[in-house]
């Protein structure tokens, strides 16, 4: 497990608001996970980005400028604010059931998976700090990867979310990406959406 990779991008601008989040965790930067990080960077220059993925994935993702601080580990997470998995979705609901032990204050909680049902269930054994919003931006591209990343990956495109029954804390302003956020609480698998094009679509 890396030790040296923990970095902190100098000379951050600064904004003339706050942003909602003050440090934002994403697990998984491909295509979805990197356009989120990107998007991040440019709407809350202030807010710190945290990113969790493999050491060459993280490494590209310095070069782009795209996250603030990176690590192959979850401890990162420790002070995490908003935590997005990003990550394929049975890895997604893996990822749940770990974030107790390394998150440890109150956090909002999201994926990007396309199916919903599995994790919305695993999601009610989380801890009462944490507030669970399924999400399904349906955005993609031809080419996946952190390298097709891009911050106007969600503009006009539909972001669903999947209500949970403890919904309390800060709201997820997803159309702060430029997605058409919607809410449906239908069973996952009655929705009919569009699937996320590209080779990412099982995220």
């Amino acid at each position: 497990m890396a030790k040296d990779l923990p970095v902190i991008q100098p000379g951050r601008p600064h904004e003339a608001e706050p942003p909602i989040f003050d440090k934002i965790g994403i697990v998984g930067l491909g295509l979805i996970g990197g356009s989120i990080a990107l998007k991040v960077r440019e709407l809350w220059p202030a807010s710190l980005v945290i990113a969790v993925d493999n050491k060459d994935v993280l490494e590209t993702a310095m070069r782009l400028h795209a996250i603030d601080v990176a690590a192959d580990d979850l401890i990162v997470l420790a002070e995490a604010d908003l935590v997005v998995l990003a990550a394929p979705v049975k890895q997604n609901i893996a990822l749940l059931a770990e974030l107790d032990e390394h998150v440890r204050q109150p956090a909002v909680v999201t994926d990007t998976g396309s199916t919903k049902r599995d994790i919305v269930s695993a999601a009610a054994s989380l801890p009462p700090r944490f507030t669970f919003i399924g999400g399904h931006p349906l955005a993609g591209a031809a080419h996946g990867g952190l390298d097709h990343a891009r911050p106007d990956l969600f503009a006009g495109r539909p972001w669903l979310l999947t209500p949970w029954a403890r919904p309390q804390g800060r709201a997820l302003r997803t159309d702060a990406t430029g997605s058409d956020a919607s809410t449906d609480d239908r069973s996952p698998h009655e929705r009919r959406g569009r699937p996320l094009s590209g080779p990412e679509a099982s995220e």
